[in-house]
């Protein structure tokens, strides 16, 4: 069964690629398991957690904001859409596969993750926290738009590179004073 196309236009003159007129790079999946498995290396795999926390949480946020507006989606949605894209750009196959909005939580599962994919099983360890940010991000708009305070927080509870059949995330939204 074919997948549906990504649309990807490019301008001849910058060669700026973007899809619903964001801004994108196109790179291969060894690049990106390669830098994240130097920057663990280098600072170790907590520090780069915390570091890619923060800023993949910040740019689903982002990405949110702007794609709720191109397509005009409920935030719910989006964040579904955000889910879809991810998966159409080959960093898995996501799913949301519980969401609780009144309450903040959801359960998401990646299959063939590919930062699992290019650790292998035998790691024996979580590597895909890279998701970690990006589901509270997502989380984060979607209580953004529903008024909602509070701090979503994402765990990997699961992951393929640690010899589970696929990677499972818990997502929870913690109150703020």
């Amino acid at each position: 069964m074919a997948q549906p196309q990504v649309p990807i236009d490019v301008d001849p003159e910058t060669g700026i690629w973007r899809t619903d007129d964001m801004p994108m790079i196109y790179l291969p999946r060894h690049f990106l398991v390669n830098m994240q498995k130097g920057i663990e290396g280098a600072i170790g795999s907590e520090a780069y957690r915390e570091i890619l926390y923060a800023s993949s949480d910040l740019s689903a946020l982002q990405w949110c904001r702007a794609e709720a507006k191109t397509h005009r989606l409920t935030p719910v949605d989006t964040f579904r859409h955000y889910l879809k894209r991810l998966s159409q750009r080959g960093y898995g196959q996501l799913e949301l596969t519980a969401l609780d909005e009144a309450a903040g939580t959801a359960s998401l599962t990646v299959r063939h993750s590919a930062f699992a994919l290019g650790y292998g099983p035998e790691t024996g360890r979580s590597v895909c926290y890279t998701f970690e940010g990006s589901f509270a991000g997502g989380m984060r708009y979607v209580l953004e738009m529903s008024g909602r305070a509070g701090e979503p927080l994402c765990r990997e509870v699961a992951c393929a590179a640690a010899g589970h059949p696929e990677c499972r995330f818990e997502l929870r939204c913690d109150a703020v004073a």
